[in-house]
């Protein structure tokens, strides 16, 4: 038979099943909606190909297109074969590229159609899912797709048997109508959806058994009830509408609305409505719900991990990304557009990502996703970074390639700033030269030996001992160096300095008039778990008393001039706890000259608190051991904070005579740390979220779906400047701050409340759909405003008006919400001040 005859048999096949041009019916429109579903996409249609055209016979997601030209139809293709017909992106495939319903609405990327097919092989339509975005279908989706077609093309055959009896018996009409009415009826009895026929005004005319069992009724319990006594009154306004506009369109809809179930919880119901006529030709309301709550809450849980993971990157300062190889498409996370200092509606790309990196590195992080893209190899890469607003930074960029049946398919890594590690690692490589230049300028043989004696760390001295450069003694022994150990009771004292206790004596190297005798001091290096995990060296030449008093007054001088040199306050503490020498630094700390400190005591020139706090570690370093610890000061009326160390002195004889006191002032350093959380997402005086930081929390509730339920309260103070001029502005601030107390304990801890400047506030409430409500927080704001403020002593009294804006415009977004409750508070200000605009009670 030839494909013209073929075609002609199909479209006859089609026509005999009487369904062209046909009403919307439930179970079609409820096939649809759960294809929509399982594969996760906007649009699903059933559609039958006629000879010029493609007809839906249900629809979700098109709202008012009924059918289009055959010529451009993706249906037309998919009838060509039995199996699953998939175009994963139309506009990269030349048969669907220049299609109009691919360069203009509705905008098709990706289509999937199973076919109907017919007892004879006719294929008369698809059931066939849409997106706006390129996708492809998982085994399962297909699978299921293939099903739903198979149950879709019994109904039609169903429905048409169904026409053909009723029209074929003339003479048994009433009882086949029965009988059609009955199966029809068992059927949606017993469907598992809720499925009911109401008046315009809500007034139930029939449920299933389904529908009365989900509000623990039965079926002629529920009869002549209206449909609103079940359902959550936040929802009432919302599903008014929705009817109504069903109603008057006689076009079907969805939503989903709150019920009250049986046992009193409220539940979350998917409806689809439409109209259907009775027997006089009135109009109906037909809909078939079913029960999404366990869907509901699993997305909310999906919500608040996603939240709780963003607030984590957030908090460690980690950022994440993505990159889909298929469409290029690259997602950051909210912490990894702060890091680069963009906001969110900057659009990332691979190239894009590449550039804000330094130049000279840009082919470092390339080679690395080109390796990876290659042989699967992970990149952890520390590279320097220029941001947005053209901050110079350093990041660790970490990364790895998702195969799939051994081709790359998604890059993902993490990101995360690193800036202040960097500064701190070359600060301590700063100090770690300091110390060297610091030991290689002393007279005295310093090194440091692990617990196996090997050298890890030698000064200038050693290096002039054993005449070899610091490569070649770092990493050896003694015995390695020199091929001589030490004589046996330096070994002795060695032994025990690696049990814990510090050795100090003293030793003669060489022999006849090349001996030299030095003062040694062994000092065990603990671990955390008090475990010794090496040994300090100090090895001083004394075989001359004059020699090593000259070599005394060089190494006081070298360490005058040292502490003279570095920016840290020292000063030397004797063991009778009054200072014997401090360098200029520690004078312009203390306030005070050196003369007015030298031979004063500790608690003479430290404040009484600051004494009290300090004495413990006072008290541990004349005991022997070294400390550090931070410390915040009190200097003429502004906090200095402090990082100070007490290194004991020792004596000849073992004991302590003192301890050097080095204090560092770190106090920009934690300051920029305070600045910097402050400004974040904080306002300084009250401690409320700032402008940003309320922008960034509407933003959230948006993206979180509480875009419907937001109600802004936007709030002036009354009578604030006279308490400015009369009283002053330190006055003024301690009102504004127990404004702010007043206002935060009136809201629940999920609404968000802001100072946006001045005396200007603002309250984010989420999941407010109510105007009273809404209304009655505003009237609190005002009564909290309107009672007195005490302030040294004095009633201080001002006022507030309120601008109120409900709901979120889903095109123009927060802005909006804010333009609008901005606009009521001036019209609350105008109407004389203390007022409400926007809501009413």
């Amino acid at each position: 038979m030839s494909h013209t005859s073929d075609e002609a048999d199909r479209v006859a096949r089609l026509r005999e099943l009487l369904v062209l041009d046909s009403a919307p019916e439930p179970v079609f429109d409820s096939i649809v909606k759960l294809a929509s579903e399982v594969c996760g996409v906007p649009i699903a249609l059933v559609s039958l190909v006629d000879s010029e055209r493609q007809w839906f016979k249900a629809n979700v997601g098109l709202p008012g297109v009924n059918e289009t030209p055959r010529e451009i139809a993706f249906c037309a293709h998919a009838i060509a074969d039995d199996a699953v017909f998939e175009v994963a992106d139309a506009t990269q495939d030349a048969r669907f590229s220049s299609n109009p319903l691919v360069t203009d609405q509705p905008d098709i990327r990706f289509y999937a159609g199973a076919p109907l097919i017919l007892a004879g092989g006719e294929r008369v339509g698809t059931l066939c899912v849409i997106d706006r975005q390129a996708r492809r279908l998982d085994a399962s989706q297909k699978s299921i797709l293939q099903s739903l077609a198979k149950i879709a093309t019994e109904a039609l055959l169903a429905r048409r048997e169904l026409i053909e009896r009723a029209t074929s018996v003339r003479h048994s009409y009433e009882q086949a109508l029965a009988d059609s009415e009955s199966r029809y009826r068992a059927i949606v009895e017993e469907q598992a959806e809720l499925v009911s026929l109401a008046q315009a005004d809500g007034t139930l005319v029939f449920v299933n058994a389904a529908y009365a069992r989900h509000f623990g009724q039965l079926p002629e319990q529920m009869h002549g009830r209206n449909l609103f006594e079940f359902i959550d009154m936040q929802d009432h306004s919302a599903v008014r509408a929705q009817i109504d506009h069903v109603m008057r369109s006689c076009q079907s809809q969805s939503n989903e609305n709150r019920m009250a179930a049986a046992d009193g919880s409220i539940r979350w119901v998917a409806w689809t409505n439409g109209v259907q006529r009775d027997g006089q030709g009135g109009a109906l309301l037909h809909s078939v719900g079913r029960d999404i709550t366990d869907r509901r809450l699993a997305e909310q849980a999906l919500r608040t991990s996603q939240a709780g993971m963003a607030r984590t990157g957030r908090i460690a300062g980690v950022g994440g990304w993505q990159l889909d190889l298929a469409t290029d498409a690259l997602v950051w996370s909210d912490e990894t557009r702060r890091i680069h200092d963009v906001g969110p509606d900057f659009k990332p790309t691979l190239d894009t990502a590449v550039s804000f990196y330094a130049p000279d590195v840009r082919a470092t992080i390339e080679n690395a996703v080109r390796r990876a893209m290659a042989d699967g190899t992970p990149w952890d890469l520390e590279l320097p970074l220029v941001t947005a607003s053209g901050r110079q930074i350093w990041v660790r960029a970490q990364g790895e390639v998702e195969f799939d049946k051994g081709a790359p398919v998604r890059l993902a890594g993490a990101f995360q700033d690193i800036s202040e590690r960097r500064h701190m690692q070359q600060r301590m490589a700063d100090n770690e030269r300091f110390v060297r230049q610091v030991t290689d300028a002393l007279p005295l043989r310093i090194a440091y030996l692990d617990k196996q004696l090997r050298y890890q760390f030698v000064n200038r001295a050693h290096c002039e001992r054993f005449g070899r450069p610091r490569e070649e003694i770092l990493g050896h022994t003694l015995v390695e160096l020199t091929g001589r150990g030490n004589d046996a009771l330096v070994l002795d004292r060695v032994q025990v300095a690696l049990g814990g206790e510090a050795q100090h004596f003293e030793m003669v190297e060489g022999s006849g008039d090349a001996a030299r005798r030095f003062e040694s001091q062994l000092i065990p290096d603990f671990a955390d778990d008090a475990s010794v995990r090496g040994l300090y060296s100090i090895g001083i030449d004394i075989t001359q008393r004059s020699a090593s008093e000259r070599a005394l007054r060089e190494r006081t001088a070298t360490l005058r001039s040292v502490t003279e040199a570095i920016p840290a306050s020292v000063a030397v503490v004797g063991r009778d706890q009054c200072y014997r020498f401090v360098n200029t630094a520690f004078e312009r700390w203390a306030g005070a000259r050196r003369d007015q400190i030298i031979g004063r005591s500790l608690s003479q020139v430290m404040s009484a608190t600051d004494f009290e706090r300090s004495l413990p570690w006072i008290e541990r370093a004349l005991a022997g051991e070294s400390v550090q610890f931070e410390r915040g000061y009190e200097r003429r009326g502004s906090a200095s904070h402090i990082a100070v160390s007490y290194i004991p002195l020792w004596m000849d004889d073992g004991t302590v005579d003192g301890f050097v006191g080095v204090l560092q002032d770190i106090s920009q350093h934690k300051r920029e740390e305070v600045r910097l959380l402050q400004l974040a997402q904080r306002d300084a005086l009250t401690g409320l979220l700032n402008r940003a930081g309320f922008e960034q929390q509407m933003a959230y509730a948006v993206t979180s779906g509480e875009g419907n339920a937001l109600a802004l309260l936007y709030i002036d103070l009354d009578h604030f400047k006279p308490v400015n001029d009369q009283f002053g502005h330190p006055a003024g601030d301690q009102v504004l701050q127990q404004f702010a107390q007043r206002v935060t304990a009136l809201v629940r801890p999920s609404d968000a409340v802001a100072r946006l400047g001045g005396d200007e506030f603002a309250i984010l409430l989420i999941g407010m759909r109510d105007d009273a409500k809404a209304h009655a927080v505003a009237q609190k704001v005002i009564g909290a405003a309107a009672e007195p403020f005490e302030v040294d002593g004095k009633l201080l009294r001002i006022g507030a008006s309120v601008g109120v804006a409900m709901g979120l415009d889903a095109i123009a977004g927060w802005p909006d919400l804010v333009a609008r409750a901005d606009a009521r508070l001036y019209e609350a200000k105008n109407a004389g001040r203390g007022r409400i605009a926007g809501v009413s009670a």
